[in-house]
């Protein structure tokens, strides 16, 4: 496809990928409001809700969709003096990416539907459909593999010359996210995560924490040979 066709495929599923995202927030949000909260486990989730990392997952993509259609726009608007900071964005909006999006989001696909399947009671306990439909859950969970997909096959990237400032960012995500759900737990008592309530106090606890930035370092390192990969199939087929 040529490029100009890419950015128009990035602009609609990206579109889509953040209206999903945007009214999915607004549903949550009124989701837990009024009686529910009479529920004490209801009003556990919604004291935490900030403490899930699918959270921050559908954050960090709606910051990145937006950012994405910023600089799509532009180059379909066919902006002859292009604004300078379109370009930072852009750079940044590839880090934000290569380093937050897609792995964070390999990492809830691998972690979360597997253990949803053998124990839901583990990630995501049945008294969360009281205020968390089936249709929301797939948009948290479910409708992030097509985003990252979207980019890996319509906007080529490079491997970059030095991977410093992705893995200061790799590294500032792990760290903060931990840290944050470990002083909650000094605070209240709780974890956003049965599985974790579970492991804590154990020898698994640690293990689960060194196991999960492996993790996080693998898929970081792997996208690149992968995003190669489909990119000189799409090349060789365009010749």
């Amino acid at each position: 496809m040529s490029v100009s066709s890419n950015v128009y495929c990035r602009v609609i599923g990206n579109s889509i990928g953040l209206a999903l995202h945007t009214g999915n927030a607004i549903v949550l949000h009124f989701a837990m409001q009024g009686d529910v909260l009479k529920d004490p486990d209801i009003r556990t989730l919604k004291a935490n809700q900030l403490k899930y990392i699918t959270i921050w997952n559908m954050g960090f993509q709606m910051i990145f969709l937006f950012l994405s259609l910023l600089c799509d726009m532009t180059l379909i608007l066919k902006m002859k003096n292009e604004p300078k900071y379109i370009k930072y964005i852009r750079s940044y909006k590839d880090i934000l990416f290569s380093a937050i999006v897609l792995p964070l989001t390999v990492i809830i696909l691998i972690l979360f539907w597997p253990l949803f399947t053998i124990n839901r009671e583990l990630v995501f306990p049945v008294f969360i459909d009281k205020a968390i439909s089936l249709t929301s859950n797939h948009i948290m969970h479910t409708s992030i593999l097509p985003i990252i997909l979207i980019e890996l096959f319509f906007n080529p990237k490079s491997r970059p010359q030095s991977h410093k400032w992705y893995l200061a960012h790799v590294a500032f995500i792990y760290v903060s996210y931990f840290a944050v759900i470990i002083l909650n737990h000094a605070k209240t008592g709780t974890w956003p995560y049965p599985l974790v309530t579970l492991l804590y106090g154990t020898i698994y606890f640690p293990l689960l924490l060194f196991s999960i930035g492996v993790m996080y370092a693998v898929v970081y390192f792997a996208q690149w040979p992968i995003t190669e990969y489909i990119h000189e199939r799409n090349k060789s087929k365009s010749l």
